[in-house]
């Protein structure tokens, strides 16, 4: 029998009471109770980190090495690594737009913002309130549901259907799409830019008056004739209208003088000059234009499927793994939670001697990698040491 009376609160030995209760007592004479242990003993498991060589790399501060790192893994796996977001960039907030926000919302039962401040669960800074009564009215629609009026919110049947009105009077209703890119989308140049261009000095008045070099190293041409001019060609049975050639052309405007080299107010024939002016539409070809990332065949077909890529990287970490030969095995155990002592052990070292070995052995792993992959590596740039007056 059990000595004591156990205690109503505690339930530690819940387990090993309920056993000893169910076990069948003696006929005769006293019997020893052995003390039975739980199968849940409670005892704390050993911490163990996720992922210990990114930690260890992230307490020593070498942000080199854990970049690399964390590439080799997101080509290993791709996905499984997830990129921080930059500075009031929260994702999913800046690629789908929901309306009402919680400021809309609130501000259409008539709660307004007072302050802001730091709330300790997620470490962000959200909006104070002052709060305020709202009674709801309730009223038929004509389609025989229910339609609830709370301040400027409008329910039928349950569902949002308006949250506010613009100030011309329209109605606001909720939306959820995704947000439009940020920037123009409109890459044609702008009338300033062809404007700016326009309003270049040339680099000589006219392509006519341009001189060649006068002190030729040899007696050839520094450059030579790439392109012949085009001769003049005769109309004929196939050409009813012939060719104009290229030096009749230029002789015809020398002799018009409307080739540069004569100012507009010499001109031969009475001209008027018009004020400067921009046509509408595509017709601007001019001008320096950036090259596109992609070309226009590309642009054109799309972007390639999601599938694709991930085959190219597959096939470019089997390229790495040929040339890293060891440092790729390494490189695979330290994207796992094996430890550095483990990742020693599997390289062949002794385990007393593997713990201190492991650390050495990723860090020249990752070393390779940055060699031989560009795309591993980053530009670190040196915090600015203030120093005091």
């Amino acid at each position: 029998m059990i000595s004591e009376k156990p205690s109503n609160r505690d339930l530690s030995q819940l387990s090993a009471l309920l056993a000893a209760r169910s076990e069948p007592s003696a006929a005769s004479g006293k019997q020893s109770i052995k003390a039975i242990t739980p199968a849940n003993d409670n005892k704390p498991a050993r911490e163990q980190l996720a992922w210990p060589a990114l930690e260890r790399l992230a307490y020593r501060g070498d942000y080199r090495r854990l970049f690399a790192l964390r590439h080799w893994k997101n080509m290993v796996f791709p996905g499984s690594v997830i990129e921080a977001p930059e500075d009031n960039n929260l994702d999913p907030e800046t690629t789908i737009e929901i309306r009402p926000s919680e400021a809309e919302l609130l501000a259409a039962v008539g709660w307004m913002v007072i302050d802001r401040e730091r709330w300790h669960f997620t470490n962000e800074i959200v909006n104070v309130y002052d709060p305020k009564d709202c009674t709801p009215t309730h009223r038929k629609n004509k389609n025989g549901g229910e339609d609830t009026q709370i301040g400027n919110l409008l329910f039928r049947d349950g569902r949002l259907i308006e949250w506010g009105k613009t100030g011309k009077g329209s109605s606001l209703r909720p939306i959820e799409r995704p947000r439009g890119a940020k920037g123009s989308s409109n890459p044609a140049r702008s009338d300033a830019a062809v404007w700016a261009y326009l309003k270049l000095p040339g680099a000589v008045a006219s392509p006519l008056t341009a001189k060649p070099y006068t002190k030729p190293l040899s007696g050839e041409p520094a450059i030579g004739d790439f392109y012949a001019p085009l001769p003049r060609e005769a109309p004929s049975a196939k050409d009813k209208h012939g060719r104009f050639g290229v030096k009749e052309g230029r002789a015809m405007l020398q002799e018009l003088g409307v080739d540069g080299s004569v100012p507009f107010d010499q001109l031969p024939l009475p001209a008027t000059r018009c004020p400067d002016g921009l046509v509408s539409g595509p017709q601007w070809v001019g001008g320096v234009k950036k090259p596109k990332p992609l070309g226009e065949i590309s642009t054109a077909a799309g972007r390639e499927p999601e599938f694709v890529r991930q085959v190219e990287v597959l096939g470019y970490v089997d390229h790495l793994r040929h040339h890293l030969g060891r440092h790729a095995l390494v490189l695979d155990m330290a994207i796992t939670d094996a430890t550095a002592k483990e990742i020693g052990v599997a390289m062949g070292q002794a385990p007393a001697y593997a713990e201190k070995r492991g650390p050495s052995l990723i860090d020249a792993a990752i070393d390779a990698l940055i060699d031989l992959d560009e795309t591993a590596r980053v530009e670190l740039t040196p915090a600015e040491e203030k120093i005091a007056a």
